[in-house]
């Protein structure tokens, strides 16, 4: 069952998002113009944890407070806070690793108390990196 909320952007376009368990979608003027996916995964002794995947936002939408409002309805909805991305080590190869932009996001949702913290807090060895 989803449920819909309407708010106004940043820069004061009317924006409707779109709730279920497996995200939040955000349309302007009937047009989607983000995604925050999430992955729910139960676990009989950890409990369930709700895992964000990936977040897509059209650049024409950026830096207006759509993303944050994605992630706190998201957080609002499950009742429980969201799991990044880890940011060092990509989950699998074919997942998509965090850009800048996620980093930032999910930065700001820990600062909000939406988001755990990265599931992976240290930096990998020398043989990780790209240099």
């Amino acid at each position: 069952m989803s449920e819909d909320f309407v708010s106004q952007d940043k820069k004061g376009r009317t924006i409707t998002f779109d709730v279920d368990d497996r995200g939040v979608l955000a349309y302007h003027q009937k047009k989607k113009i983000g995604e925050f996916t999430l992955r729910v995964i139960d676990d009989d002794l950890l409990g369930t944890a709700v895992h964000a995947d990936v977040i897509d936002l059209d650049n024409k939408f950026h830096n207006a407070g759509i993303g944050n409002e994605m992630v706190r309805l998201a957080f609002q909805h499950h009742g429980q806070k969201i799991v990044p991305p880890a940011t060092f080590y990509p989950e699998s190869a074919n997942r998509n690793t965090m850009t800048p932009e996620g980093f930032r996001l999910m930065a700001a949702g820990q600062k909000h108390g939406w988001v755990t913290e990265f599931p992976d807090k240290e930096v990998p060895d020398k043989e990780y990196d790209e240099d």
